[in-house]
């Protein structure tokens, strides 16, 4: 063999063997990935309850999860260890210092991002909360990598129960300030958020882990119930709070008419509900009512023999041409002359002055079906009532 053809075969072999290598180190990587440092991941969610059952993602713009086949995710006070640490499959008591809980279930969903079903973990210290490193670990050896961490904070769910609002009722415009008792409450700003009747308790203020204050919002009246919500969860109290009748008129003064073409009055009502009512004066449609002293739609005993067209207490005029501005504020038309009104039985009032000086109350009121001039069907209102209007001279 010439020395020519002998280089050229060394040559060749040398370029078979290190192709050769080269493609060992490929399947090598493949089968034995080497994970760079774990990156910090985004938790759909970074707290819950401490009873768990929560499913939480966590998501990284890196691709963490990158030749990872069935992840393991713990749950760890003070720190994330750099390789898997073996802990209890079931909840166990960490101190304020070290501790951890095994996640049942891990799911991988990409390369970057994964879903956690978080256990129960406890609440330790005094503070009401606590945090712990979410962990996420290619898997459970020993030698399992830590390719991710995020930060979830826990809490025990509130506790509210009978008697949690002081004071327990209060007029169905709202702005009343309440304070809610109860357990497990946080005292950070905006941590804690409320319903009354499924509407939104506002000003709420955090007070200490069993108190905060709030302002009630407008309601019809009736009980109601308490929700209350905390990163831990929500809970309920049925019929927590009473709404009772209350209006808020301006002006709540007229001079007495004298003659039937006295001018009306404007009346400004705030109340509650008003936007659940048809308003005018055919047999289907609720009314405004001045009353002297309180409403009462039950019949008398007399009326020749016809009680039923008779109330106990009934209008001495009517406030008419009723505007609804919106679920808490109307505006009616009062005239002390042409809408006086025959207290027994609502017929019209020709009587001088038709409405005499003194302190009535403006009431409003529904009725089903029945005619004006009955008193079948009138109720007092189901909306609000009850603002002193009064007639005098001015």
């Amino acid at each position: 063999m010439r020395k020519s053809q002998s280089s050229t075969g060394f040559r060749l072999l040398r370029a078979g063997l290190a192709a050769g290598a080269t493609t060992a180190l490929v399947v090598a990587g493949v089968a034995a990935p080497a994970f760079a440092a774990s990156v910090p991941l985004t938790l759909s969610s970074t707290n819950g309850p401490a009873a768990g059952g929560t499913t939480i993602t966590a998501s990284s713009t890196a691709a963490y999860l990158n030749g990872v086949t069935a992840p393991v995710s713990v749950f760890l006070i003070p720190v994330c260890p750099t390789t898997y640490t073996t802990v209890a499959s079931a909840p166990t008591t960490p101190t304020t210092t070290t501790g951890g809980v095994a996640v049942v279930t891990t799911r991988k969903l990409t390369t970057s991002k994964a879903t956690v079903l978080t256990p129960a973990l406890p609440v330790v210290g005094t503070t009401g909360s606590t945090k712990y490193n979410l962990c996420i670990y290619t898997g459970s050896g020993g030698s399992a990598a830590l390719v991710g961490t995020g930060s979830y904070t826990v809490a025990a769910a509130p506790g509210i129960t009978t008697g949690a609002i002081s004071p327990g009722s209060g007029p169905a415009l709202g702005g009343s300030l309440i304070t809610v008792t109860g357990t497990n409450l946080p005292t950070a700003a905006g941590s804690i958020s409320g319903t009354l009747g499924g509407a939104p308790l506002t000003a709420v203020t955090p007070i200490s882990p069993t108190s905060f204050t709030a302002l009630t919002p407008a309601h019809a009246p009736g009980a109601t119930t308490l929700s209350v919500t905390t990163a831990a969860g929500t809970q309920t109290l049925a019929t927590a709070y009473t709404y009772a009748n209350g209006l808020a008129i301006s002006p709540n003064t007229a001079p007495a008419a004298t003659s039937t073409s006295s001018n009306p009055v404007y009346v400004d009502v705030l109340g509650a509900g008003f936007s659940n009512y048809t308003f005018g004066t055919t047999a289907t449609q609720a009314r405004v009512w001045l009353v002297d002293g309180k409403y009462d739609p039950g019949t008398a005993t007399s009326n020749a023999g016809n009680p039923a067209t008779v109330w106990v207490e009934g209008p001495m005029a009517e406030c008419t041409g009723v505007i609804v501005i919106s679920d808490t504020e109307l505006i009616c038309s009062l005239n002390l002359a042409t809408g006086a009104l025959v207290p027994t039985t609502s017929l019209a009032n020709s009587g001088t002055p038709l409405v005499p000086d003194g302190t009535y109350t403006l009431t409003v009121v529904n009725q089903s079906g029945v005619a004006k001039g009955s008193a079948v069907g009138y109720l007092q209102s189901d909306i609000s009532s009850g603002s002193t209007f009064t007639v005098a001279p001015y």
